[in-house]
């Protein structure tokens, strides 16, 4: 019975190309789906971390008007150091009044103004990115991403 072993070795052949064939594109779209969270994850953790440089470089100006130019310009190049481009980046100033943190003032960048930002003051800054899948998949091939990080000046 040699020819009996030679057919059902071809069809062992068959049904494991089919079987192959059905779950290659369930494993790509799992395997590209990790890799997309991948680069999604560190563009995220890229946008926070220039948000931190950006206030960061706020609080440690020494002249406060030019504390909202630092703070976008530490922002933008923390982003591009990492190869990311930033949508836009907002700094707001806070002022707080006594004890009580409810009540807050905005406060603005401009010397000489009654209510330029001053040591005690929070700065906010806010980074905006909007991330494209690397892979084109019907879901999620665009996220609008923002990282907020707010400090006191010093």
């Amino acid at each position: 019975m040699p020819g009996q072993s030679r057919r059902r070795s071809t069809r062992k052949r068959g049904q494991a190309m089919v079987e192959f064939a059905l779950v290659l594109p369930i494993f790509l779209l799992i395997l590209t789906s990790i890799l997309d969270f991948g680069f999604a994850l560190f563009q995220r953790m890229t946008i926070i971390n220039a948000a931190r440089d950006g206030a960061r470089a706020a609080v440690m100006a020494t002249d406060y008007s030019t504390v909202g130019t630092l703070a976008v310009a530490a922002a933008t190049a923390s982003a591009s150091s990492a190869g990311v481009t930033l949508t836009s980046v907002s700094v707001d100033c806070f002022q707080t009044h006594g004890n009580n943190p409810s009540s807050l003032t905005h406060c603005n960048f401009t010397a000489g103004d009654p209510n330029e930002a001053q040591s005690g003051d929070s700065v906010v800054v806010t980074a905006n990115y909007t991330w494209h899948s690397f892979f084109p998949l019907p879901i999620f091939s665009t996220l609008n991403m923002t990282a907020t990080v707010q400090m006191v000046i010093e």
